[in-house]
């Protein structure tokens, strides 16, 4: 008998949570819904969305020609995406320790150049002749 009792005080005290829980929501009880929520057509004109085909992922310029590590100024190496003061001054650090670089592939041994950068950084890398790197 007392199991009984016990089911019975746990669904009664349910039922009372789920009571109060409604009385909470102000007495009024909302159907969540998968459907996209109505927008208002005069604000979706006035603030249009841009489309997600035309945005650019990546916020930098277009880039023309090539950087020689070798004799590049740190303004020159921070034309190069994703490098900043930082990155430049640590290049023409170890180029000055080093005696400059042997092979475009050595500016790995600099760090904060993994793979993944220096693979997006490698078409705009030479290691002799001009600077001719200029945004488009």
């Amino acid at each position: 008998m007392t199991i009984i009792k016990r089911l019975v005080s746990n669904h009664v005290l349910a039922a009372f949570a789920v009571a109060l829980l409604v009385l909470a929501m102000g007495g009024t009880w909302h159907v969540a819904s998968a459907a996209p929520p109505a927008t208002d057509t005069a604000f979706a004109q006035a603030h249009p969305q841009p489309d997600p085909a035309h945005v650019p992922k990546t916020a930098h310029k277009e880039l023309t020609g090539k950087l020689n590590l070798n004799v590049a100024t740190e303004d020159q190496l921070m034309l190069l995406p994703k490098v900043g003061p930082a990155k430049a001054e640590r290049i023409v650090t170890w180029r000055k320790k080093n005696g400059g670089f042997k092979r475009v592939a050595d500016l790995r041994r600099v760090k904060g150049f993994g793979y993944k950068t220096f693979k997006r950084l490698e078409p705009y890398l030479d290691i002799k002749g001009d600077t001719t790197l200029a945004a488009k």
